[in-house]
């Protein structure tokens, strides 16, 4: 498969449009459809056309290795040079053969004079034709966008783990759905200002900026009547939020000494209460929706992950073979072959 067809593909199973990538990457809609088609003729200089390539594949959750080989094997670095430098020597040569050849029988200083002349013209020529294209790589380079490219290239993968109390709570990342708590070890590309969201029917969500330098592990506590929520790290123990909201978040129920053990609990507790039980064997976009149609999880959760989910659900997933279901306790079937895009009831 071509790496543009593997960029469709992926983006059509995750349910977005150009439109959507183009908002989220901040690369023209046009270079994403190039890209897809294999129009190389219609992308920007290689470096940059690499560059794009690589930040399409990582937010559609792909590994960029293989489709930057592809892209490489289609278009070879050396191509565009090795075709303009034989071009411009076969011009400069060819010039002077015609007029060697033909004046045989002429004066030999007229020939002599129409050949410097020739010469003269053609460097002439040629230098004024370089002059001509410098300007044209300077253009193309030159946008602010792309000269940033190189910087954010490597991209860094950092995990986010968030809990809440009570559990089941929506999480939401720069408005990315995450699904529901518990979320644990979610890949998500560091940076130093994300906008978390985490919401409860009939408490008072929470709404903060994170710092996503580093793997981080949180808990909400959401509080009733009102009150504000607090966000706690784990790994620190330190609780930001209103004062007013400080003593909820230091009963028995969500203390220092509970918030060590809270996601422990909360995980075996919840997986055997849910008649659905979706085990991930591999990687796998997978979305899960009720039967309202709220989705209730949406993501590429780590292999090993098992989640819980109510009687009603429908997933879909773009690995079929990784994800196994079990329905009230019992045997986990895969929902098919790998590579397989399936969506199922249960």
């Amino acid at each position: 498969m071509s790496f543009g067809a593997a960029l469709k593909q992926a983006r059509e199973t995750q349910g977005l449009t150009t439109q959507d990538v183009a908002l989220r990457t901040k690369i023209r809609g046009d270079y994403l459809r190039a890209l897809e088609e294999g129009n190389t003729s219609l992308l920007p200089e290689r470096t940059f056309a690499r560059s794009y390539l690589q930040r399409y594949a990582r937010e559609l959750n792909l590994d960029p290795a293989p489709l930057l080989a592809e892209f490489d094997r289609s278009v070879p670095a050396e191509a565009s040079q090795a075709l303009r430098g034989p071009a411009v020597r076969s011009a400069a040569t060819g010039a002077a053969t015609p007029a060697a050849a033909g004046g045989g029988g002429l004066n030999p200083a007229l020939i002599t004079g129409v050949v410097t002349a020739l010469i003269v013209l053609g460097a002439g020529g040629y230098y004024a034709y370089s002059a001509f294209l410098k300007p044209a790589p300077v253009v193309t380079g030159t946008p602010a966008p792309a000269a940033a490219d190189p910087t954010p290239a490597p991209v860094v993968t950092v995990r986010l783990s968030v809990s809440s109390v009570p559990s089941g709570a929506q999480v939401y990342l720069d408005n990315r759905d995450l699904g529901v708590t518990p979320v644990r070890s979610f890949p998500v590309d560091a940076r130093r200002n994300a906008q978390l969201r985490v919401e409860f029917a009939g408490r008072t969500p929470l709404k903060q900026t994170v710092d996503l330098s580093r793997s981080r592990n949180l808990r909400a506590q959401l509080n009733p009547g009102g009150k504000a929520s607090t966000l706690t790290d784990l790994v620190t123990k330190q609780t930001t939020g209103t004062p007013a909201s400080r003593p909820a978040a230091t009963t028995p129920a969500s203390g220092a000494k509970p918030a060590t053990s809270a996601p422990k609990p909360t995980t075996p507790a919840a997986k055997p209460a849910q008649p659905v039980t979706v085990t991930f064997a591999g990687a796998s976009w997978t979305r899960v929706t009720d039967s309202s149609g709220r989705v209730l999880y949406e993501g590429t959760p780590p292999a090993g992950s098992v989640k819980g989910f109510p009687k009603g659900v429908t997933i879909r997933t773009g690995n079929a073979g990784a994800v196994k279901v079990s329905v009230n306790g019992a045997a986990p079937a895969s929902l098919g072959q790998a590579g397989q895009v399936v969506t199922r009831q249960f």
